[in-house]
């Protein structure tokens, strides 16, 4: 017995005096980037959402003592009296900071056409950075039917048919209701009853005819966090590859500003010198109410 406690005491010394002293690492933060988000709203506006990315070392700093997200934080992350112009052709259109949605920049005029080539440039003067980023309106598709074919006390499954545009598409279909939550931007809706900043991303799907060997695509889906008596908003879309590779790189996201509280990592990107993606997508808004069904 006194040779095995002296074989297991001598292989614990053994280990211990192998292992390497510790090494000190010194991990700079990156420098903040610009990031971008945009959306059109049909036949009215264009808007672009602009924050400023953070190091992960910064994670532990932006939370106050109840959990919550700090003022501070946000105003370290939203960036506000930026220049912000979209052109195409020969117009160069400049975008309005919204008082109510800092952050948000937003055009009335820019004509919405499709195929149109349009070009972002925006100018942040706290970071005294400049960030570019083209993308192409596609044509609009439009859902053919959409309706609930079963409810639950919280799920409802939809099934939606829709006609497949000539060569190869991607769609973006989301589906939306009016959150209980205030003070959260999210332009992806802006039609009765979900006005801006009342909307609450339920499920976010995309979609490739490279599966599909018919022009009349049908497909059916569950979206959760719905209840029978809810009224829920639709958009359907057809984005280019671009932007499809980046929204699946980027799942799990959540919401229009949930997307920018994670550190950028290898994500396909429009954006020179940034983050994000600029897109010009024109989509088509479907208002469902539960309670008719």
């Amino acid at each position: 017995m006194k040779q095995l406690l002296y074989i297991l005491c001598s292989l614990v010394l053994l280990v211990y005096s192998c292992k390497p002293a510790p090494l000190d690492i010194d991990v700079k933060p990156q420098s903040p980037k610009l990031i971008i988000a945009s959306q059109i709203i049909p036949s009215t506006v264009m808007a672009v959402l602009l924050t400023r990315s953070f190091s992960a070392l910064e994670q532990g700093t932006f939370v106050n003592g109840t959990g919550e997200v700090s003022p501070d934080f946000i105003d370290k992350i939203i960036v506000q009296n930026a220049l912000v112009t979209v052109s195409y052709g020969d117009i160069i259109d400049t975008l309005y900071g919204v008082d109510t949605i800092p952050g948000v920049y937003v055009s009335a005029k820019t004509l919405q056409i499709p195929h149109q080539t349009y070009t972002l440039h925006v100018y942040d003067p706290k970071l005294n950075e400049s960030v570019s980023a083209q993308t192409q309106m596609l044509p609009a598709v439009k859902i053919d039917t959409v309706f609930p074919i079963g409810k639950t006390d919280s799920t409802v499954s939809l099934k939606f048919r829709f006609t497949d545009l000539p060569g190869q598409n991607w769609y973006l279909f989301n589906v939306y209701k009016a959150s209980e939550k205030s003070g959260v931007a999210n332009l992806d809706v802006n039609t009765v009853p979900f006005a801006v900043g009342e909307n609450q991303l339920l499920q976010s799907q995309l979609i490739t005819d490279l599966v599909y060997n018919q022009n009349q695509i049908e497909i059916t889906t569950t979206v959760p966090g719905v209840s029978p008596s809810d009224t829920i908003g639709i958009t359907f879309a057809n984005i280019t590859e671009g932007h499809f590779l980046f929204l699946s790189a980027q799942s799990g996201t959540g919401d229009l500003f949930g997307q920018f509280f994670h550190e950028p990592v290898n994500i396909p990107t429009n954006v020179v010198n940034g983050f994000g993606y600029f897109s010009a997508y024109d989509p088509d808004v479907k208002v469902i109410d539960l309670n008719k069904y």
